[in-house]
């Protein structure tokens, strides 16, 4: 089946904190074999293809306290001249330009196609006034804006920020924001997320990190909101992408749930061309 990947990061050793580094040894010898120190999208390219994955989002993500920094020119320059390779923006809270001007600058100088922010790893409530400037201009360009939402092993990470119910003002503000909810609250805000994507119809389910073979349990009403579930692995932080394929093949959804989580409504979403 044609497969779309919604979470993936690159970037070496130069680019994460000690602790993300070590996480990566420990939790995927292959990557830190074979990444960690040189990277580049032809060879990237070819492990997602071996994974059975076409096209896979690239995230940009400033969070100097808790993961590290991979800025936008960097996923922009990586993804350049290879159309499988989708690149996603962040925004830079501790210095430089504010937050519309950089929003600007990445979708309409460097061409990124949608924004990841970190509430936890920045340390921000994504509800706070300061950014609705920058939601609208996002509104404006129907471009989608996802969010780590739940947990977070790594140090420097504060839970406080990455509580779902956060962005149930910033969806109801901005009824037309595509927002996708990244891990979908894990694990104590299941429930929440649940129930926000009854709330809002611009509210989407990133299913990375999920335990898959729980996703039925955890959102029962997914046969209903088929349309707001999207694949992602978060590849390098699982070994491998294709076992969480395998995963979702064999949950108990239909043939058409299956794809539109795999693939249709990532597309649909972003919107570009399978």
């Amino acid at each position: 089946m044609y497969v779309m990947d919604m979470h993936i990061h690159v970037g070496t050793s130069r680019n994460w904190t000690p602790w993300v580094v070590e996480f990566f040894k420990k939790n995927n010898p292959y990557f830190h074999e074979n990444f960690s120190q040189q990277t580049d999208p032809d060879r990237i390219l070819a492990y997602l293809n071996s994974q059975g994955i076409k096209k896979g989002v690239i995230l940009a993500e400033y969070a100097p306290r808790a993961t590290g920094v991979v800025t936008n020119e960097y996923v922009t320059d990586f993804c350049k001249g290879h159309p499988d390779l989708i690149p996603f923006g962040s925004i830079c809270l501790y210095e430089g330009p504010d937050i519309l001007e950089q929003a600007r600058f990445a979708f309409e100088v460097l061409g990124v196609k949608g924004f990841k922010m970190l509430p936890s790893y920045a340390h921000f409530y994504p509800n706070e006034e300061r950014f609705y400037p920058f939601y609208g201009y996002l509104e404006s360009k129907n471009l989608p804006v996802m969010f780590h939402t739940g947990t977070s092993i790594f140090k420097g990470s504060l839970v406080k920020y990455a509580d779902p119910l956060l962005l149930d003002e910033v969806a109801d503000a901005f009824p037309e924001l595509k927002i996708i909810l990244e891990h979908g609250g894990r694990p104590f805000w299941y429930n929440m997320v649940s129930w926000l994507i009854t709330r809002h119809k611009n509210i989407y389910v990133g299913i990375a990190g999920i335990p898959t073979r729980h996703i039925p349990e955890y959102f029962p009403h997914i046969d209903i909101y088929q349309d707001r579930f999207i694949f992602g692995s978060d590849w390098p932080g699982v070994p491998h992408i294709k076992p969480l394929i395998d995963k979702v093949l064999a949950l108990p959804l239909s043939d058409t749930i299956k794809e539109k989580i795999l693939y249709k409504n990532a597309i649909r979403v972003i919107g570009i061309d399978r």
